[in-house]
Formats: C-alpha cells, structure tokens, sequence
C-alpha cells in the first residue's frame, strides 16, 4: 500500500500522520464495503489568508476499485494561533456540532418538512487526537462547491442565500434547545469568555491603530476619541452581548459567520450560486442570532449590499425564520423584536469591522502569527488599504448614529 506524495508545486511538508491508513480509517467510517485506500496525494486545502484558526490539507484518495475520493483534513495550526485553538477546545466543539449536533439539527427539520431542507455542513467521519488534535471532513469541492472572494465580499443573491440558510438553521437550532436543553452546558461560552490577556491586547491594538488612522483622515478626528474610549470598555462589552439572555430567542450561533467559512456550489452555464454549505463550526455557542447576522453584515457583504441591502436581506431572513419556525410548530420573534436585538448587540458589529475586515478586505497578505507574537502591532499599514479605508468611513458615521461607539 503506497504512503503519501505531496502534490508537485507543494512548498509544505505534510505532516506525517497524514497517511493512507489515516484515510483508510476515515473511509471505512463512511462507507460500508471492504475498499481499501491504495495510494493519497495531500495538498494544502486553503490559499494563504483564507483560514487561520486550522492548517487545511486536501487529500486525494485511489481506492482498490480505482475510484477517487476526496477529504479535508484539518489539523491545528502553528505557534500561538495553535495554542488559542487548543485553549479553546475548539476541534472538539466542532466534532460535537458535526457529528451530533447538526445531523439532529436537519433530522428536526426533514421531521417537519421531509426532503425540504438540504444538509448545512459536510459530514464528519473522523476526529482524533493524537498526535494532535484533527478532524477528516467531507470535501465538499467535488460537488462544485467552493469559496467566495473574501476581498470583494458577496453580492445581494449570495448573501440572499447565506442568510436563508442560516434562518433555517437558526430556527432548526432553536428547536433543538427546547428539546435538549442540556445542550447549553454541553457547548462553550463564546471564546470571548475564554480569552486571555494576549488576545485582550491584540483588539485593543487593533481598535488604537484605527483611532490613529481616524486622526490622520480629515473630518474623521472625533471617530479617533470615540474608539480610543470604546477600547477601553470592548473586550468586557463583547462578553455581555454574547452571552445567552435568560427567557431571550436564543439558538445555537455559529459565533464566526463570515465569508470564509460559507462554500457555495456552482453548476456549469450558472454563474449565481445554486447550493450552499455552512464551514468552520469551531466557535459555536448558545446566544442571541444577532451575532451571526451582524459579524454577518460588518465582514462579509460588498460595499453595494452593505450601503443598500441590509434591510431587505434582514427582512428574507425574518421571513425565513417565521416560516422555518411554522413548520417546527414554534414561534419566531417579532421583526421588530428582531431589530432591538440587533442593536442591542451593536458591539458585535465593531468586532467585525475593527478585528476582520483590515485582515479581510486589504489587498496585502498578512502573517498572522507574525501579527499575534506582536500583540498586533505593525499592523496600521491595514487602515491605509483603500477598501479598508472605504469600508471604515462609510461605516462608523453609521455606527455613531445607532450609538454603537458609545461606552
């Protein structure tokens, strides 16, 4: 049985546990049958930027009947990112969400509606931890799914389709807690909860740097005095609006909705998206939905949608919430009661705009370990990248308005 061949243009070294007998057993938790994997070529699953809270390698798998199969497997990733993810648990909660807690997610909704509902993540058929922490997942490319460019953003019928998936989610997860309440000790707090005080520091340097480049914009100095007062209060806010409000419309957020961790599927002569997958559940945890659709708003979406849309893709959420609900035999929120909670939950907004979008939007790659070894420091090139620069003028006039600054 041949080991493993990196793929020919690869500038990495595949780990060595990264074996044939690693995907054999994978397989054999997959599929019922006696094929045995023959050989595997391993490459990296993501390009640099696209995913920093795992090392991504794509496997590519001859079966004894020559067929192919394709994995993702995702192991920790280096230095201090490596050692937050551990802290955090975080391969073990998103085993918990795809080997359990999202197949009963979509069990409940194919209940109520059989054939209705398509699946919300891949499968995972294997999670381990020795030598090191990892999970074996569906890869979900051959079905024709693959990224959105995280630097344009998506547009309205991609975020339509983001949205109304996550409503079905949201809802199906909702259910779920009514069911198994037991669920909201079983899942984490937010990593917010869990942070020390390195990460403290890292968004407080982050909200500075973009003081600092609010004070060199004119007509922009008095954002500089509103940010450096929020740095003060944010790590503490941040705290409070995750956590699960008692008697609240609470479901199970993904906690780290973005652009990079959606996959949509494309079929050839369709240039629009004709299926979606939701990736990356490493952070989920019991709280209010405003987080997912606010880090939704303020990292993912493009200029266009942001400035003209968001009211009419919070209405298609609304809406598909309500009727998810319906069909569940449950009561969605009001659409008003919607829009407090979203206020209410401002600073999530800030997060997204202040801690994602200079790593996000700016054309120039960043190192991020570099970046966390140094607390964040260095990085103000960040705030003088034009769409970051556009996205952050546009936005906190908006920001100040709705009294998200205030602190």
């Amino acid at each position: 049985m041949a080991e493993h061949n990196a793929s020919p243009d690869a500038e990495f070294k595949v780990p060595e546990w990264i074996n044939t007998a690693l995907i054999q057993k994978a397989l054999q938790k997959s599929e019922e049958g006696n094929l045995q994997v023959q050989d595997i070529s391993v490459e990296m699953g993501t390009a640099p930027g696209d995913n920093y809270s795992s090392s991504i390698y794509r496997v590519r798998a001859t079966l004894s009947d020559g067929s192919p199969r394709s994995y993702l497997v995702k192991g920790p990733p280096p230095g201090v990112m490596g050692e937050t993810t551990a802290q955090l648990g975080a391969f073990r909660v998103e085993n918990l969400m795809l080997s359990d807690i999202v197949p009963q997610v979509e069990a409940l909704l194919e209940e109520a509606a059989p054939g209705r509902f398509p699946p919300f993540a891949a499968r995972c058929p294997l999670y381990g931890s020795h030598p090191v922490e990892f999970l074996v997942l569906q890869d979900l490319a051959p079905a024709g799914f693959k990224m959105a460019d995280r630097k344009r953003g998506l547009d309205l019928r991609h975020s339509l389709l983001a949205l109304q998936n996550l409503a079905r989610y949201h809802a199906g997860s909702h259910a779920l807690l009514r069911r198994k309440p037991q669920l909201r000790e079983e899942l984490p707090p937010h990593w917010l909860e869990k942070a020390d005080e390195g990460a403290k520091q890292f968004l407080e340097n982050m909200i500075q740097m973009a003081a600092d480049a609010c004070r060199s914009w004119p007509g922009y100095e008095e954002y500089a005095i509103l940010l450096e007062r929020y740095k003060l209060v944010a790590m503490e806010t941040g705290k409070v609006c995750a956590r699960p409000k008692p008697g609240a419309f609470n479901v199970i957020a993904h906690a780290d909705f973005w652009v990079n961790n959606m996959m949509f599927q494309y079929e050839d002569g369709y240039p629009q998206p004709q299926g979606y997958r939701m990736v990356d559940f490493q952070g989920c945890t019991v709280s209010s939905p405003s987080l997912d659709l606010l880090y939704f708003f303020n990292t993912s979406v493009t200029d266009d949608v942001s400035a003209r849309h968001q009211k009419l893709l919070l209405q298609e959420y609304h809406s598909t919430l309500e009727e998810t609900l319906r069909l569940l035999r449950l009561e969605a929120p009001s659409y008003e009661t919607l829009l407090k909670d979203l206020d209410a939950h401002g600073p999530f907004a800030l997060m997204g705009t202040l801690n994602v979008i200079p790593f996000v939007r700016a054309q120039r790659a960043v190192d991020l370990e570099a970046s966390l070894t140094t607390g964040g420091n260095g990085l103000a090139y960040l705030y003088e990248d034009p769409a970051v620069k556009k996205w952050m003028q546009r936005v906190l006039p908006e920001y100040k308005r709705k009294e998200w600054l205030d602190s």
